[in-house]
């Protein structure tokens, strides 16, 4: 029983343990919606998570990933969704939906 504790007290402080891939640290996240570039297209990610900062690399990593990954993106909506059959896990769902953009200034 100790050791379920000791683990489950590990676990909640596991914010950032979402690292940067395939370049995604160049991908900037933008405060308002871009008028000097072109949007490329729309992506919705949902992932379990700890914070907000482990949803938005995850994002930024999903946008890595795509064919035309663009260099900036724009929040358009975000949510978050309780798991209320997590036990040992994340208790909530981040849900990001992005504009993501290809802007020649950044």
């Amino acid at each position: 029983m100790k050791k379920i504790l000791v683990l489950s007290l590990l676990m909640c402080g596991c914010s950032g343990y979402i690292q940067n891939e395939n370049g995604s640290e160049n991908i900037k996240k933008l405060d308002s919606k871009p008028s000097n570039c072109t949007m490329l297209y729309k992506i919705e990610s949902d992932v379990s998570v700890y914070d907000r900062g482990d949803a938005l690399r995850y994002l930024e990593n999903r946008i890595s990933d795509q064919e035309n990954p663009g260099n900036a993106y724009f929040i358009v909506s975000e949510r978050m969704r309780q798991n209320p059959s997590a036990i040992f896990g994340p208790k909530n769902t981040f849900i990001l939906v992005a504009n993501v953009y290809d802007c020649p200034d950044i």
